[in-house]
């Protein structure tokens, strides 16, 4: 592979561990605020009520747009103009987590909610410099490659968040387990550091005269809004669902060493499991495709609120919390493969950034619907409404043959390799 930097003429481990890192350190936030967090506070006695509140931690996602214009303008040119921004927004992840070593997750709930703040606006700031790096260094031909290397270290990332900060957390307490997830950020970063010279030929900065992305040019374009109003519906039942599965698990007898293991090792062997049979069988963004993940998702919710209600044996949870993994992983995955189309080559990261964060407005907006509902009625209410969301979601999928809205240019080049299904 040729970078559109020149810095190589091979494709190299180097360059695939950079970005494992960085997709893996943002898994990390967005993994302990919607499964780490909610499971430990829960054990602790934390209502439903208060645990919904953590999803206002994904504002910063929902609005990363509005300061994407500033990491394009403005960097430390000696660093490089994306590298600049990743290595200050990583070191500031790590220093927060030291930070809240030093605090009590119920005992500082407010002050805690405020520091993980900083920490997502860190992480969502370094997810637009990823992004913009991607696109800028890396070959064509190889972004395919590129974007298996950013689901992979997402479930790294959710390895780390869920899997290994639960057991540490159970074993050694809360103090340990943030100095735990300092060190990891650390060495996730270690790649970046290493990443010199990588972004040699990238303009530094933006020419004022050069295109500007605009809001406005997104919504002009008629496939851009059914795009968006079609992921909304898609999307809502999927993040009601999964917005209370820590606190369930507990609910329903699980120890927290348990609930890391399935959620992380267990969760993060289905989701690969899943993004690499998808790999074989999804060639392009398929209608039909989002369509079965959106079915096989309500199904896995309706079972999981008949465990709630005594209708399923509690001895299915696991089994059934891993195929809801790979069901969500499936259902990301043929998402996202539509999304990108919807996106014009003039403004994609805009267009791209405004998709993302109207899906994080739905992921705070549902966890914290999730949070009262299940307060109010318990988690087989929640369970049961996040299935009839999908069912409309795969209903309109079918109707409406969404992905038929890529054109064709963008459809050739952002195909999923594989056999065609």
């Amino acid at each position: 592979m040729t970078s559109k930097s020149g810095a190589s003429g091979v494709f190299t481990f180097k360059i695939l561990s950079l970005f494992i890192g960085l997709y893996a350190a943002q898994a990390i936030t967005g993994s302990l605020v919607q499964t780490g967090l909610p499971t430990v506070l829960r054990e602790e006695g934390m209502g439903l009520d208060r645990i919904g509140l953590l999803s206002l931690l994904f504002l910063p996602w929902a609005l990363k747009f509005l300061w994407a214009p500033l990491v394009d303008r403005f960097c430390v040119v000696r660093l490089g103009r994306r590298r600049s921004w990743l290595l200050v927004c990583q070191a500031l992840i790590a220093l927060s987590f030291a930070v809240l070593s030093l605090l009590s997750p119920a005992g500082h709930f407010e002050l805690m909610l405020c520091v993980l703040l900083g920490v997502a606006v860190f992480a969502a700031t370094q997810d637009i410099a990823t992004d913009a790096l991607a696109v800028e260094v890396v070959d064509e031909s190889r972004r395919a490659t590129v974007s298996s290397a950013g689901v992979f270290g997402g479930y790294v990332g959710f390895l780390l968040g869920v899997g290994a900060w639960l057991p540490v957390y159970a074993a050694f307490g809360w103090q340990a387990s943030m100095l735990f997830m300092a060190g990891v950020v650390v060495v996730l970063t270690i790649p970046a550091v290493a990443a010199r010279g990588l972004e040699d030929g990238v303009p530094v900065p933006l020419d004022e005269a050069a295109f500007r992305p605009r809001l406005s040019a997104s919504f002009r374009r008629p496939e851009y809004r059914r795009g968006l109003g079609f992921m909304l519906v898609y999307q809502s039942g999927l993040r009601l669902g999964i917005a209370l599965i820590g606190p369930f698990l507990v609910d329903v007898g699980l120890t927290l060493a348990d609930v890391g293991w399935l959620k992380g090792a267990g969760g993060a062997a289905a989701g690969l499991v899943a993004a690499l049979a998808m790999l074989a069988l999804l060639r392009r963004p398929s209608a039909r495709a989002l369509m079965l993940a959106a079915l096989a998702n309500a199904a896995l919710f309706l079972a999981l609120a008949g465990v709630w209600a005594g209708i399923v044996s509690r001895d299915l949870v696991a089994p059934l919390i891993l195929a809801q993994s790979a069901a969500a992983a499936t259902s990301m995955i043929a998402l996202y493969a539509v999304m990108i189309g919807w996106c014009s080559p003039r403004q994609a990261g805009t267009d791209f950034a405004l998709l993302q964060s109207a899906d994080a407005v739905m992921a705070i907006a549902f966890g914290i619907a999730a949070g009262f509902i299940g307060q109010a009625f318990g988690h087989a209410a929640v369970f049961a409404l996040a299935a009839l969301l999908l069912l409309a979601g795969a209903a309109l999928a079918r109707r409406h043959s969404i992905a038929s809205d890529l054109p064709l240019a963008a459809e050739g080049a952002l195909e999923i390799q594989g056999n065609q299904q």
